[in-house]
């Protein structure tokens, strides 16, 4: 009897331990290594860890961001990412995406423009799965080509 009592108590203790996506995954995910023309000085600003984790990674931009906005929308879906979103403002140009990672949702919130570049990952457990892109009709031609 005190086996099974024993048992119980391990299962109990591997279903309550955090088992959740940390900080350090989130800092792995290959999208915040990858080379993004028109993107240089890469630095992570803001780390989260907790129940939320989040990391936020600055970028100065060379040239146009509006191609820079194109080339992070195509490293994003180069490195497994799938686009839910683009939204152009006259300043700027965001792209959201999401991604399993460790089973478990992942946004992706990304965005160039006069101001310098940038990507947030953040922990979305309450997220679905991406459905189809939802464009704003203010973006140019070459970022809904990126994302399509």
């Amino acid at each position: 009897m005190p086996r099974i009592a024993a048992l119980i108590v391990l299962v109990l203790a591997g279903c309550s331990a955090d088992s959740g996506l940390s900080l350090d995954s989130l800092e792995a995910e290959s999208i915040l290594s990858a080379d993004i023309p028109g993107l240089s000085n890469d630095r992570v600003t803001d780390r989260q860890d907790g129940s939320g984790p989040m990391i936020t990674q600055l970028s100065d931009v060379a040239g146009s961001w509006e191609a820079a906005s194109v080339e992070i929308a195509n490293a994003v879906r180069q490195h497994g990412w799938t686009v839910d979103s683009i939204n152009c403002v006259r300043t700027g140009n965001d792209v959201i995406a999401k991604k399993q990672v460790e089973g478990q949702w992942v946004l992706l919130e990304s965005g160039a423009g006069t101001r310098g570049a940038g990507i947030i990952l953040r922990l979305a457990p309450t997220q679905q799965a991406p459905g189809s892109v939802d464009i704003d009709s203010r973006c140019s031609a070459a970022l809904i080509a990126a994302v399509s």
